[in-house]
């Protein structure tokens, strides 16, 4: 059935989560389904709301301001034994997933929530929530309620099998006959291997021996389930026990999760390659949602604090960067609450090692399917052999403008034509011209007129032979004249750079040469 269709349940759900935005989404959703809904922000107020109202589920975040989410989970567990808690955080990891679990959460499920399934686990852990209830009071009163437990199991969705202390099948719904292909008549009696594969029967047994010591209401386990043509199919069976008579009876919710586990490899394909594609990139790449925790890392910015991916995501900027976080943080909110990217922060960067290293980062909103920012999206490149190299070459051009300005010699460049590119203040000052004058004069416009024709000569030597020394006259822009000394050569970039220094005394103070 679509979750659209499902009717309403007017069952009570406590939310935990100290997010107000998810807290409210949840509400509206839930309210819309007809249920009445609580929520609380905090890990106290969550068991002090469990221990004076009746709840049929709860929906709870691991990451709570003042309490563990395993500490919560496991009061709500001694303040209820019977009621579903289905956990719903932004991490990820594996290990998360299994405590929860293992610790009696009903199910597991990531943030961004798919508002479907979501509805759909909900639906099914009240279901459980109140036949198990119907269980416990049949103990006191089965007669009175066996014609409406038998129309409750009947009419169920999904496949509910129960069995007695010596694992037999003492009833079977018709939607178990539709999941497993045996009628009641065929199935009842028989022991419930009949509908597992041979490799689980080992392991059942075992199963069935601790049920009769620990109460196992509740869980939930996955395993493939054999129909009657002898197909397997992938189930999850939610289970209950209880006694009466002095004998254990148990009760499996079965459903089909076929076209989940698709599902469930569709996304785990993606977040494979999404994950190939993020290790791919050479920069630093984080998701970080809303509360400064990663969502989302890839392999160089894993590596760059000495930790797996696995052991970043899921974890607070302030575990892992806790000098840095909240000078992180500022930024970060800038983003969020502004809707617009941050691009091109220079800041200081610390690896596992302890080293600080520049790094160049850009914060990029990423919003949901409604538009709404959820959290930042931040590429962080380490520019710290750039910044290096662009300081020597700072210091190497503040080098070189000193040894130009402050030595005694005249120093010009030449390009391939004869005209002045570069000049120096000494130089300037020998031919009397500003450095802009200079640099719009050939160079044989410092030659004496009787000498100029040399000029195209001096400089095909120079290209020819690469370096050369040579005197000649220099022609002042007054008309004046002194005799220089000229080292010349020809420099990589196909220039030619001209040391000149005075020889004698200048003669000309007299008028132009002709």
């Amino acid at each position: 059935m679509d979750p659209e269709q499902l009717p309403a349940h007017l069952s009570s759900i406590l939310i935990v989560d100290d997010e107000p935005d998810i807290c409210l989404a949840l509400e509206d959703l839930l309210r819309h389904d007809g249920y009445s809904v609580r929520s609380v922000s905090t890990g106290r107020e969550a068991l002090r709301e469990a221990e004076q109202n009746q709840f049929d589920a709860v929906i709870l975040d691991l990451g709570l301001p003042d309490l563990s989410g395993f500490t919560v989970l496991r009061g709500l567990d001694e303040l209820d034994p019977l009621l579903p808690v289905i956990v719903l955080t932004a991490s990820i990891q594996d290990s998360h997933t299994v405590e929860s679990l293992r610790q009696g959460a009903f199910a597991y499920i990531t943030k961004p929530y798919n508002r479907d399934e979501l509805k759909i686990i909900l639906r099914r852990a009240v279901d459980v929530r109140k036949v198990v209830l119907k269980m416990h009071h049949a103990e006191h009163a089965l007669s009175a309620s066996e014609e409406q437990f038998r129309q409750v199991v009947h009419t169920a969705p999904d496949g509910i099998v129960l069995t007695d202390g010596e694992g037999k099948i003492v009833s079977w719904n018709t939607a178990a006959e539709r999941l497993f292909g045996h009628t009641a008549g065929e199935i009842l009696g028989q022991s419930l291997t009949t509908i597992m594969p041979t490799r689980y029967h080992e392991a059942h047994q075992r199963g069935h021996e601790h049920a009769k010591v620990t109460d196992v209401t509740g869980r939930t386990i996955e395993f493939m389930g054999l129909r009657k043509d002898g197909s397997e199919f992938p189930i999850e069976v939610s289970l209950g026990t209880w006694r009466f008579g002095g004998q254990m009876y148990s009760c499996g919710i079965v459903r089909d999760i076929t076209k989940r586990k698709i599902a469930e490899a569709k996304l785990l394909q993606q977040q494979i390659e999404q994950q190939v594609l993020l290790d791919l990139i050479p920069a630093m790449v984080w998701y970080k949602d809303s509360q400064n925790r990663i969502v989302r890392a890839n392999r160089h910015a894993a590596e760059s604090i000495n930790k797996t991916v696995s052991e970043v995501e899921g974890q607070s900027t302030s575990d892992l960067y806790p000098e840095e976080a909240a000078q992180y943080y500022q930024d970060d909110l800038k983003v969020l609450t502004s809707g617009s990217p941050k691009l091109g922060i220079v800041e200081l960067y610390q690896t596992a090692s302890g080293e600080k290293r520049w790094v160049q980062t850009d914060k990029v909103p990423y919003r949901d399917p409604q538009g709404n920012v959820i959290g930042v999206l931040v590429f962080a490149q380490d520019i710290t052999e750039r910044r290096q190299a662009d300081a020597a070459l700072q210091e190497s051009e503040r080098q070189y403008r000193l040894l130009m300005e402050e030595t005694s010699d005249g120093i010009v460049v030449l390009d391939l034509d004869g005209y002045f590119r570069i000049a120096n203040a000494k130089i300037c000052e020998m031919c009397g011209y500003t450095r802009e004058e200079l640099l719009h004069l050939h160079v044989k416009e410092t030659y004496i007129p009787a000498e100029q024709a040399m000029a195209p000569q001096h400089l095909e030597q120079i290209r020819t032979l690469r370096s050369m020394r040579f005197d000649r006259l220099l022609q002042r822009k007054d008309g004046t004249v002194i005799p220089v000394e000229i080292s010349a050569v020809k420099v990589s970039d196909n220039r030619y750079l001209e040391i000149i220094r005075v020889t004698r005394p200048s003669f000309a103070s007299s008028t132009n040469t002709v």
